[in-house]
């Protein structure tokens, strides 16, 4: 097998890799796992394969991989819900039927079946975990809370240059495009088949949206486990404030919980008040997620026009979008684990 052939394939794989299946989902548990309560993490541990080391990331994107089996199929059409009365930009509604199949609902019955309480094997428990941090994923890509165009599956687009949809724009290149801008090259070895999962690569990106939430939006993150449907989303203010290395942040004296995690090289400090904090509301959140479809994803949209660049793609660098979705969620999934298991 000649080399120009093996480098073929090599692309094909890192393609898929860095998709938001993989990438985006285990960013955002990435995220949580920062923010997760000591007892909690152990509790965690507990319901994770032992390969993953007590960490989220590896089983974030487990409800992708088994939704084409025959014993998950069921599940396929729990990673998004259908806004029939939308028609982006132009109006965005989302309505929330419980008992409905589809991901408010799925995120509803998934964290029942984690609770302790639920007296579930411990299986059953696991298994929730793996949905539960998924779904919580798939709900913050503002598209799997959108009907038009099979939630932008259907639209056609460019993106730095090739044919695509704007449904993988917003699940997969455009992580991949701030990942690549960061400047971090990753490596992988023969003798290490998985280390793709590791995190290390998607590591940069990680501690680049932590500085985010340290600086930019550190007035906001304590309501984004609010259940609140009036949550602000986009954030226009610019800012070069530079974090110093071992800074004690997301301090607030006012709060009332308060937890410490630590990080490889720092302590991160952050608040959350139990008495405005439900478990989980994702019929509450969806609501701004939706209207990012009028806001951003569909305006200036055009079909088969370059979204990579130009008013599209300039309103999405400097709202810092994709960047506050990924802490958003991730904040909300360590919100949710903690409530539950702390």
């Amino acid at each position: 097998m000649n080399f120009s052939y093996l480098f073929i394939i090599l692309l094909l794989f890192i393609n898929n890799v860095l998709s938001y299946g993989y990438v985006g989902h285990q960013i955002t548990a990435s995220i949580a796992q920062r923010f997760l309560l000591p007892k909690v993490r152990e509790h965690v541990r507990e319901l994770l394969p032992k390969n993953a080391n007590g960490n989220l990331y590896p089983i974030a994107s487990w409800a992708d991989r088994v939704k084409f089996t025959p014993k998950y199929r069921f599940t396929s059409r729990m990673h998004y819900i259908n806004a029939p009365r939308n028609n982006p930009p132009d109006s965005c509604t989302v309505i929330y039927t419980p008992g409905k199949i589809d991901v408010l609902n799925a995120i509803h019955n998934y964290t029942n079946r984690l609770d302790p309480k639920s007296n579930l094997d411990f299986w059953s428990r696991a298994e929730a975990l793996r949905f539960l941090v998924h779904f919580l994923g798939d709900l913050h890509q503002p598209l799997h809370v959108a009907a038009k165009f099979r939630g932008g599956n259907g639209a056609k687009a460019i993106f730095e240059g090739h044919n695509t949809t704007l449904h993988y724009i917003w699940d997969s290149r455009l992580i991949n495009k701030h990942i690549r801008e960061l400047g971090y090259n990753f490596t992988f070895s023969d003798d290490n088949a998985n280390n793709f999962y590791d995190g290390p690569f998607f590591e940069p990106y990680v501690k680049y949206i932590i500085n985010l939430m340290k600086t930019v939006w550190k007035q906001e993150v304590a309501e984004w486990a609010v259940c609140n449907e009036e949550v602000e989303y986009i954030f226009e203010k610019e800012t070069q404030e530079l974090l110093k290395p071992n800074s004690i942040l997301f301090e607030d004296n006012n709060k009332q919980t308060h937890f410490e995690v630590n990080s490889r090289r720092e302590k991160e400090k952050y608040s959350l008040n139990k008495k405005q904090t439900s478990v989980s509301c994702p019929e509450f959140w969806a609501v701004p997620l939706n209207r990012l479809n009028c806001q951003i994803v569909w305006k200036d949209y055009i079909p088969d026009t370059e979204l990579s660049e130009g008013i599209y793609y300039e309103r999405i660098k400097r709202t810092r979008i994709v960047e506050k979705l990924l802490a958003i969620t991730g904040i909300r999934i360590a919100a949710v684990l903690n409530s539950l298991l702390g």
